[in-house]
């Protein structure tokens, strides 16, 4: 009875953390998925060589579009963030047939948020750039490793 009671202490200190470890998680998976889809629009445009834009038409929503004819863009892939992760909805970038942001010379910026609530030391928002040239990497918090 004493290890059942000692355990129950024990799940009940570690109960609130979990929460915030469950939302990490969830953050951590929507700043990969948005990597990934922006190193996957990147490595269209060179491949295809032309214009391959990526939009977030919904806060929690990624498309891939092939942007050769602008009038009728060709969805590559459309991809759902994980609940309560989001992004904001004026997300929209383009990269030349030589992987590079455009136009010429402008770097990218785009912050993983969360529904209802706001990033802090431990909910930690990951944050996308993009720089010039055409580097991509993701910060893991955007409030202190980002620049």
């Amino acid at each position: 009875m004493v290890g059942l009671a000692v355990l129950a202490v024990l799940v009940a200190a570690g109960a609130p953390f979990m929460g915030d470890m469950v939302v990490n998680s969830r953050l951590r998976e929507s700043g990969n998925l948005l990597y990934t889809e922006a190193m996957m629009a990147q490595s269209e445009a060179i491949k295809r060589n032309t214009v391959v834009r990526l939009t977030a038409p919904a806060a929690d929503t990624v498309r891939v579009h092939d942007m050769t004819d602008a009038a009728s863009p060709v969805l590559l892939r459309e991809r759902t963030l994980p609940v309560g992760a989001t992004l904001p909805t004026t997300t929209s970038f383009t990269f030349g047939p030589e992987g590079r942001p455009e136009p010429f010379g402008t770097a990218v910026s785009v912050d993983v948020g969360l529904a209802g609530g706001t990033c802090s030391d431990d909910l930690r928002c990951p944050g996308l750039r993009i720089d010039a040239g055409g580097a991509v990497r993701l910060c893991s918090n955007k409030l202190v490793s980002c620049p």
